[in-house]
């Protein structure tokens, strides 16, 4: 691409001798670049509204959404995709862009000439053209220093641009072609030290193990102190934490995240819900959507139950082995003054790791209300049951005066 290539026919021109072909300008070429912009950009914009609408819905929803990001490339590759191919067919059938048919230019196959160029070298042509953008454009200064003004999409596609005015271009000047080469090479030789040296730095942390702390510590929130929790048991923990005001929004956000793009088909329901519980009252509509597409799923019914303040017999509905429906359950229990089925419920989710911290607390909270409860409820029921309530609260506060050493 950066050096002349002794195999083509132009590698051995000489400046004493009459252009072959008409060369088209560089001037010309420029402007049929631009006025191909303002041609084609409006189709391909009209053509994937609906996409870049809702690539903007997920970014307005979350300004660091991941469903926003895998939108966007794929309006990337969409869009590039029907550049390549509008400019196929334009050149296919008119031999010339929109803006080179205005400017009088035409696309030849050279050095072989053809009565039309083929439909696979217009493909080859327009796929070689859209990726010297990648190339931050610079395989296109091959046009001020190549004989014949060819850059690298034309010669990969054996093309030429030639004009149909009656002066054409005599090529680059002798000193222009050899300081655009030199230019080139140099940029090569630069582009080429920073990718072995890329490389090399990107090895050495794959090696190191760098990429996998990377990904773990931006996929899983720090907060959550158990690293063996996985998949959708892990974003249930992260669910019971949030209830529990243990956890921050970002890290509940980081967890549903992971969650929805590592195991989208088993905890995209409950990662939404997730979303839901941290989003703004306008944004909550459309994830509530999106959680209630099956209205019998647990988190649809968890959502329900947020969103009406509780109504008790959805959290009965919803499935009991999940850890953010205990917690529930707990606040309920301790709300309805029925303290002992709470400490029960607490001492189960005090054997999750993740979870026994935060269960701690609101087992001292719940022993002290049933000790304040225990000696404010006296006389108000029954003897037997006032015994036997009595004789389990002694119990759980015996215990507790036991365990933590307290009188």
């Amino acid at each position: 691409m950066l050096f002349p290539d002794l195999s083509a026919p132009e590698a051995s021109h000489n400046k004493n001798q009459k252009n072959p072909k008409a060369i088209a300008f560089v001037a010309d070429r420029f402007l049929a670049l631009v006025l191909d912009f303002l041609i084609i950009s409006p189709i391909v914009s009209l053509l994937l509204a609906g996409l870049m609408r809702k690539t903007k819905t997920y970014f307005l929803l979350d300004s660091q959404s991941a469903e926003g990001f895998v939108a966007g490339l794929l309006v990337f590759i969409l869009g590039a995709a029907l550049i390549v191919l509008i400019q196929s067919v334009f050149m296919y059938f008119w031999q010339a862009t929109p803006g080179q048919y205005f400017m009088q230019m035409r696309v030849i196959s050279y050095p072989h000439e053809k009565g039309r160029v083929s439909f696979s070298q217009c493909l080859v042509r327009s796929f070689c053209f859209s990726l010297s953008f990648v190339a931050l454009a610079i395989p296109f200064l091959e046009v001020l220093s190549h004989p014949l003004r060819r850059a690298f999409h034309e010669r990969a596609s054996d093309t030429m641009v030639i004009t149909l005015k009656k002066v054409s271009d005599e090529g680059p000047l002798e000193l222009e072609e050899r300081f655009i080469s030199s230019w080139m090479r140099m940029s090569f030789l630069i582009f080429a030290l920073f990718a072995v040296v890329g490389a090399l730095k990107t090895y050495h942390s794959l090696h190191a193990g760098g990429y996998k702390t990377a990904v773990t510590a931006s996929g899983q929130c720090k907060e959550i102190q158990d690293a063996d929790l996985q998949g959708t048991s892990r974003l249930d923990a992260a669910l019971a934490l949030f209830m529990l005001n243990e956890i921050s929004d970002e890290c509940l956000h980081k967890e549903a995240e992971a969650s929805l793009w590592g195991d989208p088909v088993n905890s995209q329901e409950m990662a939404y819900l997730a979303k839901y519980l941290i989003s703004d009252k306008e944004e909550q509509e459309e994830y509530f959507k999106k959680i209630c597409a099956d209205g019998t799923s647990s988190a649809c019914l968890l959502g329900t139950y947020l969103k009406e303040n509780g109504e008790k017999q959805l959290l009965k509905d919803v499935d009991q082995k999940l850890w953010v429906t205990q917690v529930l359950l707990i606040e309920d229990k301790y709300e309805s003054r029925n303290f002992i089925a709470s400490l029960e419920a607490i001492e189960k989710l005090q054997k999750v790791p993740a979870l026994r911290a935060a269960m701690e607390k609101k087992y001292v909270r719940s022993i002290w209300a049933l000790k304040e409860g225990a000696s404010r409820n006296s006389g108000r029921v029954p003897a037997s049951v006032q015994s036997d309530s009595r004789a389990e609260a002694k119990s759980w506060i015996e215990e507790f005066k036991e365990k933590y050493g307290v009188q």
